[in-house]
């Protein structure tokens, strides 16, 4: 009987059956019941050497309802060729009644282990038993290999296939976000990106906005959430989530601080990815657990780092194009309002002759603070006005129009040019805040006598240069515009002679700046007028704007509106001798 069981042809045929199958469950099944039948045993294990986990894995087992499928058993290698019984046996399988084991090598690889259980007669295992266990062993080590082998392909396959669905998500993806400028549909895309590659519903992307201008009123933080977590998360929690360096956890230990983890315990993530631009930590992608209950793995990792930062982008983009079709929308306005400007300026210059009149105005944004007028009056008068409001840009230009409107009420009024300015300040100082205020001067030409009036309402004083060098400042006045609602202001007076030439500017002018942060200052502008006094009104105002590009450098952008206003009374032409 003995004999039938272990001849050579039943060790052939099982050998021969075992080989023709690549499918690694059937082989060890076979392998199972092939050592069951012919050693009379009612159990019987296969173990799969697990390097990872430094032990054996249970890969098939019959009748053992103490030892599950897919366990770790920590126990130490076979001796080669060795088939160990009773005592012999580990003590991890004896604990569940195998009382044989037989090492399973492919040439010098460890793949597994053969167990057993007592038989079923009680008796001990004899050397014939043994030597058929360890034949068995070695004719089948081979067809376990291969299935092993086939299985691992398999395994690999599935997980190159996960991997190319993942890319192709991911390609998919970005071509989506890169046509995407509305960020719902973005976060939408991750969404379901989010649903369909990992199961997980529970979700907060956010991002911490740089500042490319100085709005106050744009929010920092851009957070998408699911539910309502974006409502539940403190702030605190935010600026940690975005300034996160490395993966977090609320399960692990290491990730610092305790109120971070328990803050991600609170909203019901599991983990927390850092999303980062140029290096720097700017946003995270928070995930709540797989509906599926498996853990995230290591490649779960790569793929969601990459959609967050395919998300980061198109976010950013977004943003990016919010802001140009925003400046946009204020270069256009700033463009109608710089047209709409210009018309309160002057657009001609009056009759005034014998006088010339010239003028220069250069705001240093597109619109400005500065203003000129001339404009002829009643009796052969010439009104001539400059003013300078606080600040720069749209508020100093409205302020300035503001002014404009004010000064063409009075004109018709029968007024003294102090009265004027004096209700000038009023409407000034209820119309504006308290930190803003206008430096103003207005002059009354008389244009028969030359007989000058004017009032300087704390603005750089005009300068007059007579026909033989000498120059005068028009000082006399009172305080500049806004400040006193009831400032009483004082009347100069001047008279222009034949030759006399008086220049009128803002500040703009005397503080132009060169590159090494010098000004301009008020000798350099007086000497420029006397070297240019004894030309026309024109002429004086392109050599003066000539010598302050010359002092500046050139420089495109000024560090303040610059205005300039020349009158000059045409000399007596010379009788013929």
């Amino acid at each position: 009987m003995r004999s039938e069981r272990f001849d050579l042809r039943a060790l052939y045929e099982t050998s021969r059956l075992l080989s023709t199958s690549l499918d690694l469950k059937f082989v060890l099944n076979s392998l199972l019941l092939t050592v069951m039948s012919k050693l009379l045993t009612t159990r019987a294990a296969v173990l799969m050497r697990d390097p990872v986990e430094n032990g054996y894995r249970v890969a098939a087992t019959r009748n053992i309802k103490t030892l599950r499928e897919g366990v770790v058993l920590e126990t130490p290698d076979l001796p080669e060729d060795a088939v160990l019984t009773g005592h012999e046996a580990p003590d991890a399988l004896r604990e569940h009644g195998l009382e044989l084991a037989a090492p399973i090598r492919f040439g010098s690889r460890d793949i597994g282990m053969l167990a057993a259980g007592r038989k079923a007669t009680g008796e001990p295992y004899d050397p014939f038993e043994l030597e058929f266990v360890r034949s068995l062993v070695h004719m089948s080590s081979t067809a376990v290999h291969n299935s092993l082998m086939v299985e691992e392909l398999q395994l690999a396959n599935r997980d190159l296939d996960a991997r190319i669905q993942e890319l192709n998500t991911l390609f998919e993806l970005s071509q989506e976000f890169n046509a995407a400028i509305d960020r719902e549909r973005v976060v939408k895309l991750l969404s379901f990106a989010l649903m369909g590659q990992m199961l997980a519903s529970r979700h907060m992307f956010l991002v911490r906005r740089s500042r490319t201008n100085e709005d106050p009123t744009r929010p920092d933080l851009f957070v998408a959430a699911s539910g309502d977590l974006s409502e539940r998360m403190a702030p605190a929690l935010a600026q940690q989530l975005c300034a996160l360096e490395r993966l977090a956890a609320p399960s692990d230990e290491t990730t610092p601080p305790d109120a971070l983890r328990q803050g991600l315990r609170d909203l019901g993530l599991t983990l927390a990815l850092p999303l980062k631009h140029q290096g720097q930590p700017c946003g995270a992608l928070c995930l709540g657990p797989k509906q599926s209950g498996q853990p995230y793995a290591p490649a779960d990792i790569e793929f969601l780092s990459a959609l967050g930062n395919l998300t980061l982008v198109s976010v950013q983009n977004s943003f990016l194009v919010e802001e140009q079709i925003e400046k946009k929308r204020l270069e256009e306005e700033m463009r109608i309002a710089r047209r709409i400007q210009e018309r309160l300026l002057p657009r001609e210059t009056p009759g005034t002759d014998p006088y010339e009149v010239a003028a220069l105005a250069r705001p240093s944004r597109v619109v400005g603070g500065d203003y000129y007028d001339m404009a002829r009056l009643k009796g052969e008068r010439l009104l001539l006005a400059i003013a300078d409001v606080t600040g720069k840009g749209m508020p100093a230009a409205l302020l300035m129009a503001n002014l404009q409107a004010s000064l063409h009420v009075v004109l018709p009024m029968d007024m003294t040019i102090e009265q004027a300015v004096g209700h000038i300040n009023r409407v000034t100082c209820e119309n504006t805040d308290a930190d803003r205020f206008i430096t103003f001067f207005m002059a009354i030409l008389h244009l028969d006598s030359g007989y000058m009036e004017y009032v300087n309402a704390g603005h750089n004083p005009p300068l007059v240069v007579r026909r033989n060098g000498a120059t005068e400042l028009l000082s006399s006045g009172g305080l500049l515009l806004g400040v006193m609602d009831r400032a009483g202001y004082e009347r100069g007076a001047v008279r222009l002679e034949p030759g006399d030439v008086v220049a009128l500017f803002t500040d703009g002018v005397t503080e132009a700046m060169n590159p090494a942060g010098e000004e301009y200052l008020e000798e350099r502008l007086e000497a420029a007028l006397h070297r240019a006094h004894t030309k026309s009104a024109a002429d004086i105002v392109d050599l003066v704007q000539k010598d302050i590009a010359k002092f500046t450098g050139n420089a495109e952008e000024l560090s303040d509106d610059l205005t300039m206003l020349v009158v000059k009374r045409a000399a007596r032409a010379e009788p013929p001798a």
